[in-house]
């Protein structure tokens, strides 16, 4: 189900993916990892992510169910790394993006065509004192 807030942003929002949100006490954490062609160039240019056939974006999205199903987007401390086959490591920028009600957090990566990565990504949400650790792996393709 698309979060209608931000359903018609020009960047694919975390929950529209297969993935089941990880729940954190009365939070919920959305991620998704896609190529960054799938976002127009103005848009990879207006908040600083490179784009190309050979680079991936994760997108973070925190909400705060405790008053409702759809929740409350909030911020949080995002950190991580992209981990490779042969077990390099590449850790993620993260920015933070605000569009309207919306908040979510953007990372661009670097990846070979069919390569496994793993990820690794701390998350806190905003006036939580726990984290967690979202670890998924994607085959991504040129």
């Amino acid at each position: 189900m698309a979060n209608p807030v931000i359903a018609d942003s020009m960047i694919p929002e975390a929950r529209v993916m297969d993935q089941e949100p990880v729940q954190l006490g009365s939070y919920q954490i959305y991620f998704s990892a896609f190529n960054s062609t799938f976002i127009p160039p103005s848009v990879a240019e207006q908040y600083n992510l490179r784009r190309g056939g050979r680079y991936g974006i994760v997108n973070i999205a925190i909400r705060d169910v405790a008053a409702g199903d759809m929740g409350k987007a909030v911020t949080g401390r995002i950190s991580g790394h992209t981990m490779n086959l042969l077990t390099q490591k590449t850790n993620l920028q993260f920015s933070e993006v605000t569009e309207g009600s919306a908040i979510y957090y953007l990372a661009d990566f670097k990846f070979s065509d069919e390569e496994l990565l793993k990820f690794a990504i701390d998350v806190t949400p905003q006036g939580s004192s726990r984290s967690e650790t979202l670890r998924f792996e994607q085959t991504f393709y040129k």
